[in-house]
C-alpha cells in the first residue's frame, strides 16, 4: 500500500523549505518592479527582459500559497509586488496584454510570437488578478481579472472563427493545446467573478475544442498541435505529445468535471494520465512501438512523437521538473476522485524519481531540467521558459490531495513501505 502521507510530506518540504524561500529572497526586482526572469544558483539576477506570463505566474503562485496553504504576509506581499507591476505596465488601453516587457516595463517585441493578444499570456495575467482578488478581497483585482479574461476570450474566438473561414488553399496555422487549456484554467480561477450561466457559456467552447479537436479519439491521447477543426498535421509539431501538457490538461479537466458533476470526464482524464505514463516512461514498456521515447532511461521525456518518428526538438529527451510534479498532481487528483487502482503505482514511481533527481544537493532550489543521463541542462534556477508556476501548482496540489488520501488511510497502513 502506498504511503500517501510520506509523499505529501515530501511535497510540503520541497515547496516550503527548498523552493519558496529561494524565490522570496531573490526573485523580486525591487528597483524596477516585478520579478527577475533569470536567477543563478546564488540568487544573482541576470538583467533581461521580462516575459509577462512568467511575471503573472509568480503572482498567481504566491497568491495561491497565501490563500490555499498559509496566510503568510510575506507571501501576499510578494504576490502584490508583481501584481502592481502587471497592472501598471502589462496592458494596452483596451486591456490586451503585452507578451514581453523590458526590465522597467516597456513593451518589447519578442523574437518569437506576437507582441499582443497571446492567449497564454492574457490567461495567466487574468488568473493572477483573480487569485490576488481572493487573497485581498479588493475589487480592483476582480475588475482587472474580468476585463483581461473577457478581452482574451473575445480575441481567441475571433481568431478561431477567422481561421475556420480562411480559404483551404492558404497556409493554415496550427493551433496549440496550451492556449485553450490556459483560457479554461483562467475561467476556473475567475469562476467566482461570473454568474453560473455566463461561466458555463464561456467554458463550453473551450471544453469542446479540447475534447473534440485536440483529443485523438482513436488513440485516446491529446495532441499538442492540430489544424483547423482538429485536422491532423503530419509534421514534427503535429505528431508531438507533451507529457507535462497532457498532465496539466488532465488535472484541469478533473477540476472542471468535478464542478460539472461529470464523472465520466473525470475518469477519462485520469486514464489519460495512466496511459501516458505507460507510454512515456521508458522502463515501463521496453520495445514499445509508435510512442516510444529514445533510450531506456527512467523519467518522463519532454516530448514524444506518437508516430514513432525521430524527435527534432533539441530538448525532447530532457526530464523537466515541472512536468514531473504536474504528473504527480494529476495522478493524485485523479486518484482522489476515482480511486483508480493503477494510480498509486505511478505516484510512487514518479515521486521516487522526482525527489531523488531534481533537488539540488549542492545548493538551494531545484534543477529545472535534466538530460536523459540525469545531468542538469542549466545551472539557472529560474528562466523565462521555466519559472515557478508548475512547481508550485504541482507540489501544492499533490500535497493537498495526498494529505486527504492519507486521512482516509489506516494509521498502520501509512507506515508501510509500498511494494507496488
Amino acid at each position: 500500500m502506498l504511503d500517501f502521507h510520506k509523499i505529501a510530506t515530501q511535497c510540503q518540504h520541497a515547496l516550503v523549505e527548498q523552493l519558496v524561500p529561494f524565490w522570496l529572497q531573490y526573485a523580486c526586482d525591487s528597483p524596477c518592479g516585478g520579478y527577475f526572469d533569470y536567477l543563478t544558483p546564488t540568487g544573482t539576477p541576470l538583467d533581461a527582459d521580462k516575459r509577462t506570463a512568467r511575471q503573472a505566474e509568480q503572482v498567481w503562485a504566491f497568491a495561491y500559497l497565501y490563500t490555499a496553504i498559509d496566510a503568510q504576509s510575506d507571501w501576499l506581499d510578494h504576490a502584490l509586488h508583481g501584481a502592481d507591476f502587471l497592472a501598471q505596465y502589462a496592458h494596452t488601453a483596451r486591456m490586451a496584454c503585452y507578451t514581453q516587457l523590458s526590465r522597467t516595463g516597456q513593451p518589447v517585441a519578442p523574437q518569437q510570437g506576437p507582441l499582443l493578444n497571446d492567449p497564454i499570456t492574457s490567461s495567466r495575467v487574468a488568473s493572477a488578478y483573480a487569485l490576488v482578488h481572493v487573497a485581498t478581497a479588493d475589487d480592483q483585482w476582480a475588475m482587472l481579472a474580468k476585463q483581461t479574461l473577457q478581452m482574451a476570450l473575445r480575441y481567441y474566438q475571433t481568431e478561431r472563427e477567422a481561421a475556420a473561414l480562411a480559404p483551404a488553399d492558404e497556409p493554415q496555422p496550427l493551433r496549440y493545446l496550451a492556449q485553450p487549456v490556459a483560457l479554461l484554467r483562467a475561467l476556473l480561477d475567475a469562476r467566482p467573478l461570473f454568474d453560473v450561466a455566463d461561466w458555463k457559456e464561456a467554458t463550453e467552447p473551450l471544453l469542446d475544442e479540447i475534447l473534440n479537436e485536440f483529443l485523438d479519439k482513436r488513440h485516446d491521447l491529446l495532441r499538442d498541435h492540430v489544424g483547423v477543426g482538429g485536422a491532423f498535421n503530419n509534421t514534427p509539431a503535429g505528431r508531438r505529445v507533451s507529457p507535462g501538457l497532457t498532465m496539466e490538461t488532465a488535472a484541469l479537466l478533473i477540476d472542471v468535471s468535478t464542478l460539472l458533476s461529470n464523472r465520466k470526464l473525470t475518469l477519462q482524464a485520469t486514464n489519460w494520465c495512466l496511459r501516458l505514463c505507460q507510454w512515456a516512461w521508458p522502463e515501463a514498456a521496453p520495445g514499445r512501438g509508435e510512442l516510444s521515447a529514445e533510450g531506456n532511461v527512467p523519467g518522463l521525456p519532454r516530448y514524444l512523437d506518437w508516430k514513432g518518428q525521430p524527435l527534432t526538438a533539441p530538448n525532447a529527451t530532457n526530464r523537466v521538473a515541472g512536468d514531473h510534479v504536474l504528473a504527480l498532481s494529476a495522478l493524485a487528483n485523479g486518484y482522489w476522485h476515482t480511486r483508480h487502482p493503477e494510480a498509486p503505482r505511478w505516484l510512487r514511481r514518479i515521486a521516487d524519481y522526482t525527489f531523488q533527481h531534481f533537488p539540488d544537493t549542492n545548493g538551494p532550489a531545484w534543477h529545472l531540467a535534466l538530460s536523459a543521463h540525469h545531468q542538469p541542462v542549466t545551472l539557472l534556477k529560474t528562466t523565462a521558459d521555466e519559472g515557478c508556476y508548475a512547481l508550485v501548482r504541482g507540489l501544492a496540489d499533490t500535497w493537498q490531495h495526498l494529505d486527504q488520501c492519507a486521512r482516509l488511510q489506516p494509521i498502520s497502513a501509512q507506515r508501510l513501505t509500498s511494494n507496488v
